[in-house]
């Protein structure tokens, strides 16, 4: 009985330690999650063009070579195979696209390519990124054979 009176001073201690603890690893989460929306606002803002090519699948090579020169990271050669393999196995007059997250001269961005294809084999493939990139395939297209390119 004599020790009482230590009881109620000890709870509110640990509730007070409680509360603090709670406090900041509220607040590390916070900090983390406005960073992440920050980047994702950053990223949504980026500038990006577009350019729509029209050519046979053999020439997509040259096409997916232009834009791994022209990106830092992101799009590597193993997605361009599984890219290419994905288009030859599209069945024609349906569509697909793919979202690659890429650095173009350290700059966050996002390569979205969108694909069909027709009953003659070839491929219609909208690209869609940052301006580095296009201008490149522009440049590109010009010495592709049969190759059809819109704006």
């Amino acid at each position: 009985m004599s020790h009482l009176y230590l009881i109620l001073p000890a709870i509110i201690c640990c509730g007070l330690l409680a509360g603090w603890l709670l406090a900041r690893s509220l607040e590390r989460r916070s900090r983390g999650s406005s960073e992440e929306i920050l980047d994702e606002l950053e990223l949504a803002y980026t500038p990006r063009r577009g350019i729509e090519i029209r050519t046979q699948s053999e020439y997509l090579p040259y096409v997916f070579g232009c834009i791994l020169e022209n990106v830092d990271s992101g799009f590597e050669d193993k997605q361009v195979k599984h890219l290419l393999d994905r288009i030859e196995e599209q069945r024609p007059n349906g569509s697909k696209n793919a979202l690659f997250p890429v650095k173009v001269s350290g700059v966050r961005s996002e390569i979205d390519l969108q694909w069909s294809r027709d009953n003659e084999d070839r491929v219609r493939i909208f690209v869609l990124a940052a301006p580095k990139v296009i201008r490149a395939l522009k440049k590109q297209v010009r010495t592709i054979p049969r190759v059809l390119a819109e704006n």
